[in-house]
């Protein structure tokens, strides 16, 4: 993640871009500490943070306390939860960042982030992202579905494995298989910090007929004026995410494909008609 290029810059740039003069910052996932120090270079007055793995968090304590910006910055090694709980910051801050998005969004524990952020967040609070905006597209790929369930090997059936496969979604280099589009880009859903998690179903609409292994997901995360992705084609850290259908849908052209997601991930699937 620190090598990619693409995202440093994103992030950098947005943050040199805030009025941070007097602000006060809270970060939920300090990882090194590079937000954390980004944020304090570039004018805030205080920046608290919090990292939840405790290796991490002496790593960053580290690399925090070997620069001039150490005295801006107070990481506390626990999570959001707890230091909203516990009303470890000082003040309500004026803007809170956090990067706590896995390929399919929700799975670094969207829900409870946001649910802190809600909970110490105003109505001028700056949240960074903004929106993350989730696409997805179905596609026909049995090299994704093999990566994660399987069917018979040497002439054996142990397709009993498949009790253990991964019901939500899993991450994949999508350039690397071969698959085929059976709809157009299609939103899934839009999420903010702020919100409730949409919980509506989307809708996919089949361009041609197939059979229907899952949905390829990704990303875009507003980040000011600045948009991260880790859309199809891209070559930033993120994969793309794959959700897995229970079994194969065959679909039709122009066949509408009604698609809603759980918490974790997990789609389930209605098809119209």
């Amino acid at each position: 993640m620190l090598n990619d290029e693409d995202r440093n810059r994103a992030i950098e740039h947005t943050i040199s871009r805030l009025e941070l003069q007097g602000k006060t910052v809270f970060e939920v996932g300090t990882g090194c500490g590079l937000v954390a120090l980004l944020f304090a270079k570039y004018g805030a007055n205080h920046v608290y943070t919090c990292e939840t793995n405790a290796r991490i968090a002496e790593i960053a304590s580290s690399v925090i306390g070997g620069t001039s910006l150490r005295d801006k910055i107070t990481l506390f090694q626990t999570s959001s939860t707890a230091v909203v709980q516990h009303g470890m910051l000082p003040v309500r801050p004026d803007i809170i960042f956090t990067e706590t998005l896995d390929c399919g969004v929700v799975g670094e524990g969207f829900d409870s982030v946001a649910n802190d952020i809600r909970k110490i967040s105003g109505s001028g609070t700056i949240v960074i992202p903004a929106t993350i905006q989730q696409f997805g597209m179905l596609v026909e790929a049995p090299a994704l579905a093999k990566l994660n369930r399987v069917d018979e090997a040497c002439g054996f059936d142990i397709s009993a494995l498949n009790t253990y496969s991964t019901r939500t979604y899993f991450p994949v280099r999508e350039r690397l298989h071969d698959y085929t589009p059976l709809s157009e880009a299609f939103l899934m859903h839009e999420y903010s910090y702020q919100e409730e998690r949409p919980i509506a179903p989307s809708i996919a609409v089949a361009y041609r007929s197939g059979a229907a292994d899952g949905v390829l997901s990704w990303f875009e995360a507003q980040f000011g004026n600045e948009t991260v992705t880790n859309s199809p084609g891209t070559h930033g850290h993120w994969h793309q995410a794959f959700h897995p259908f229970d079994e194969r849908i065959e679909v039709q052209a122009k066949q509408e494909v009604s698609l809603s997601m759980d918490a974790h991930g997990h789609l389930v699937v209605r098809i119209a008609g």
